[in-house]
């Protein structure tokens, strides 16, 4: 497998013809560590009506309440993280088992956040999308590459890694989605003045190279795996970004907390 990864090429699939399965986009809104649960209950009642899937991932403890209250809707379900471990003497962490007993059909894992704050491994990652599958629950994979290894160009090299370990023994390339999550263009992590944003170029380009290495290693099952941008989306670029065929969604951070905006977004596709 390792090897069938490293060899992976860039290709030179045209950019407009290849989303994983075409038609509807996917947008996640991750909340992060933000919101109270009467702002969270609120915010979903004046979602807009779409066509294109929408989840939100939540802070674990909005679950339950704001579970009660999707079941008319086509909103969707996500944790923030999740345990490598099925169970145990693991304070503070939250399982597959009890985010699927919650109500969540996804899971964000190896979110850049979690990777750099909290120093989480791409064996751990592979751990916890193990985990996740055995529940039901849809892995989106967070990968991406931060400003110095960008400007060494090792972006095709950390991308692969993150790849190669993270779906180690993965038998079900459907359920599975890939976040592209470029670190050099999330504002959380810029601290200098000069801002860096992806161009559209960019996107596609790191696009064709998960899409090279995931055909390299799953063939033609490839084509099931979704594959999300998420560098700082906003409504003011999320309508040129989702344009491309080849994204085939969005992890929107910030955007997500304020319904004026997140709806900006969910309007715009």
């Amino acid at each position: 497998m390792k090897e069938q990864f490293m060899s992976a090429k860039c290709g030179s699939l045209p950019a407009g013809r290849h989303g994983a399965s075409g038609g509807k986009k996917i947008l996640i809104a991750n909340w992060k560590m933000n919101l109270s649960l009467g702002q969270s209950l609120n915010f979903i009642k004046k979602i807009a009506k779409t066509k294109n899937e929408v989840v939100i991932a939540a802070p674990f403890t909005f679950l339950c309440e704001m579970g009660k209250h999707l079941k008319r809707k086509k909103i969707k379900l996500a944790g923030q993280n999740v345990s490598q471990f099925k169970e145990g003497a693991y304070t503070g962490d939250v399982s597959a088992r009890m985010l699927k007993e919650e109500g969540c059909t996804f899971c964000l894992v190896g979110h850049s956040e979690r990777r750099i704050y909290f120093k989480e491994t791409d064996k751990e990652i592979n751990q916890k999308i193990l985990q996740l599958l055995k529940y039901g629950i849809r892995p989106v994979l967070c990968l991406g590459e931060n400003l110095a290894q960008r400007r060494k160009k090792l972006t095709k090299k950390i991308i692969t890694k993150q790849l190669i370990t993270g779906l180690w023994d993965i038998k079900k390339p459907e359920k599975i989605l890939i976040a592209y999550e470029p670190v050099w263009a999330i504002s959380t992590f810029q601290k200098s003045k000069i801002k860096h944003s992806a161009t559209t170029a960019d996107i596609v380009k790191i696009h064709l190279i998960i899409k090279a290495a995931l055909k390299r290693l799953y063939k033609n099952k490839s084509k099931t795996i979704k594959i999300l941008y998420g560098g700082t989306v906003n409504p003011k670029n999320v309508k040129e970004i989702l344009k491309l065929k080849i994204v085939d969604g969005a992890l929107v951070g910030g955007a997500s907390l304020k319904i004026s905006s997140f709806n900006a977004i969910i309007k715009s596709i």
